[in-house]
């Protein structure tokens, strides 16, 4: 299937989780579940890092989880972010300059329950859109751990992880949709190498694909019966949008040589709010040009990465924005051969 490279493994990540922890002691909110474990840091933006059987699978910043002074933290992880990003009610925008709120960039959440199974975070913030509507809202996230998904219920594995994320946004001002859009939209971010191919699971991938966002990837889309691949190997910027239409399964990512699986899933119970185009572009068609449940990044050489991203929806009554809800599962999955990868991914998408 053309997703096996040489070289570029990234050993010196095994253990950014544990210096990760070193760094933020006890700011961090720990939860174990057997010989794997992950994190919510309510200071880091609510951020989630993970460990699988002992290795790190998040991109982990340390330089800026030790000095977190950026105009955008960009810590890694698995982050909360308010939609849409661009567009005439983009959040990340005054006028033409790209920019990160001090509501989400540096605001703290307040911990409100934290166990060996869980932790449930919530702060209230005052967001500014391009269109110069003030949208209050409380954020909250709650993080719990998760059953292995039935994708993986055959497979030999030497460890697994799964965490469910239900994140939302309240609206505790008067706005209306004519004035502006909110949406939680998850975004899973990883050190992109040789071996990092992202896949989505759906029964037609053809017609799958919003496109919309940049430049076509070309030949770095690679189409099966029953999903896509995207190679996501940090070497060229790019994003693509999965339709809510197409009914996507799961969205994930393989490498072979690491031996690991990541699967993520979208059990948002909003499905018949009213979706829009949550991305960084200009949205000459209008903020309702796009209906997207997930989304997959992948950066240039400069920042090496890509990310894995669910998506939600807006809360509507009438043209009153009541806010987002939105249930993701993530699960990441050691095999014990590389090999098997590969017909595993042959199986899903056959």
């Amino acid at each position: 299937m053309g997703i096996r490279e040489q070289g570029g493994v990234m050993d010196s990540a095994k253990g950014k989780y544990e210096k990760l922890k070193e760094i933020k002691g006890e700011a961090l909110l720990a939860i174990k579940d057997g010989d794997s474990a992950f994190c919510v840091a309510p200071d880091m933006g609510g951020r989630i890092f993970a460990s699988a059987g002992g290795m790190s699978v998040h991109r982990i910043d340390l330089e800026n989880a030790a000095s977190p002074v950026r105009p955008f933290n960009n810590f890694g992880g698995g982050n909360f972010w308010p939609a849409p990003e661009g567009g005439r009610f983009g959040f990340n925008y005054r006028g033409n300059d790209w920019y990160v709120q001090e509501g989400i960039n540096n605001q703290l959440f307040d911990v409100l329950a934290h166990d060996g199974v869980s932790a449930v975070i919530r702060k209230r913030v005052k967001l500014l859109n391009r269109a110069g509507t003030v949208v209050e809202a409380m954020m909250k996230r709650k993080v719990t751990v998760g059953k292995k998904p039935e994708l993986l219920k055959e497979c030999k594995l030497s460890a697994c992880l799964t965490y469910a994320t239900e994140d939302s946004f309240e609206i505790l001002n008067n706005v209306s949709i004519d004035e502006g859009l909110i949406a939680c939209w998850t975004l899973e971010q990883f050190d992109a190498n040789e071996n990092t191919f992202s896949f989505c699971l759906t029964d037609t991938p053809q017609e799958a694909i919003n496109f919309d966002f940049y430049e076509h990837p070309g030949q770095r889309i690679v189409y099966y019966e029953k999903g896509f691949g995207y190679r996501t190997d940090g070497k060229k910027k790019g994003q693509i949008g999965i339709r809510k239409e197409a009914s996507p399964k799961a969205i994930g990512f393989l490498d072979v040589e690491r031996k690991l699986v990541c699967i993520r899933q979208n059990f948002s119970s909003a499905k018949d709010g009213l979706y829009f185009n949550i991305a960084d572009n200009d949205q000459p068609q209008g903020p309702f040009s796009a209906t997207d449940t997930y989304s997959i990044f992948n950066s240039d050489t400069d920042g090496k990465f890509f990310e894995l991203e669910t998506v939600g929806c807006a809360d509507v009554r009438g043209k009153k924005l009541l806010g987002s809800h939105l249930v993701s599962m993530t699960s990441f999955a050691v095999f014990k051969r590389g090999e098997d990868i590969e017909k595993w991914l042959i199986e899903k998408t056959s």
